[in-house]
């Protein structure tokens, strides 16, 4: 390491930048070196996500979601995935029930005091790392949300308002455990559906329901490249939930975005704006 710290700063972030690509966690890792390599990790991040985020015209690169994520945040892209094989051999239907904060106290790193610690820092650096880093980012973030209940299915739209480099990970946690783009203790699943993007709220309306694969309600494919939907389903539980409110409070890190979740931005009929609130 010291004989690597003697090169010139541009060699060092043409380095880290390569490193960037094949191993992700060692280079956020390597940041605990000092701070001049501190700085310089933070530049090879910066110049990655720019590059990507202004060279994403090749539609033969997939936009996904970057495996360093899908190991360390795995449940919060699907509520299935929180579950233990147990669970999914004992349960007809593998929903939240009122446990609302179940993936995230399921996530790898979060049953250690010492590393939970670590990940809800504020300035964690995992919270600022694109989502799709390395590919073309997510510009487009829908959350859709159907609530089941004997009285009668509903469905409610928020098109979330993304800065032009595209959605974080940590933009997406706090999304997450906004107040309304989930139904907090009435959740009973969601899933975040990349390369899909709503078409018609009107039919959304119609339905009262989501179907992912229904090409009139849903675009995908180039149109789609680079938006998302996050699919939350709800209901009426059927406990009492386990933990106490407060508890929600120690999932959040303490972020100062204030991103908009705004209504239907496209053309509608016989919909009335009821005006757009901060997620945080």
């Amino acid at each position: 390491m010291a004989n690597l710290l003697n090169l010139p700063n541009e060699i060092l972030i043409a380095i880290l930048e390569i490193l960037a690509t094949v191993d992700l966690q060692s280079l956020i890792a390597s940041q605990l070196t000092n701070r001049r390599l501190h700085a310089l990790v933070q530049d090879a991040i910066n110049k990655v996500q720019n590059l990507t985020s202004f060279n994403c015209d090749d539609g033969a690169v997939e936009t996904r979601i970057h495996p360093l994520w899908r190991t360390n945040f795995k449940a919060l892209f699907n509520t299935v995935d929180c579950f233990t094989m147990e669970e999914k051999r004992r349960m007809a239907y593998l929903s939240l029930n009122g446990d609302f904060t179940l993936p995230f106290r399921r996530l790898p790193w979060a049953k250690s005091g010492n590393k939970r610690k670590a990940y809800l820092r504020p300035e964690a650096s995992w919270r600022d790392i694109s989502l799709t880093f390395g590919r073309a980012p997510i510009t487009h973030l829908d959350v859709v949300k159907s609530y089941s209940a004997p009285e009668g299915d509903s469905v409610d739209y928020y098109q979330v308002e993304l800065p032009p480099s595209g959605m974080t990970m940590g933009l997406f946690y706090d999304v997450l455990l906004s107040q309304k783009a989930t139904y907090r203790r009435e959740t009973g699943s969601w899933e975040l559906i990349v390369g899909r993007r709503l078409r018609s709220y009107d039919l959304l309306s119609e339905y009262e329901c989501f179907i992912p694969d229904d090409r009139e309600l849903v675009d995908w494919g180039e149109e789609a490249r680079q938006a998302a939907v996050l699919y939350v389903r709800g209901g009426p539980v059927s406990r009492n939930a386990t933990s106490d409110e407060d508890e929600d409070d120690d999932w959040i890190g303490s972020s100062q975005n204030k991103q908009r979740l705004l209504p239907w931005q496209g053309p509608i009929q016989n919909f009335i704006f009821t005006g757009y609130f901060n997620y945080m």
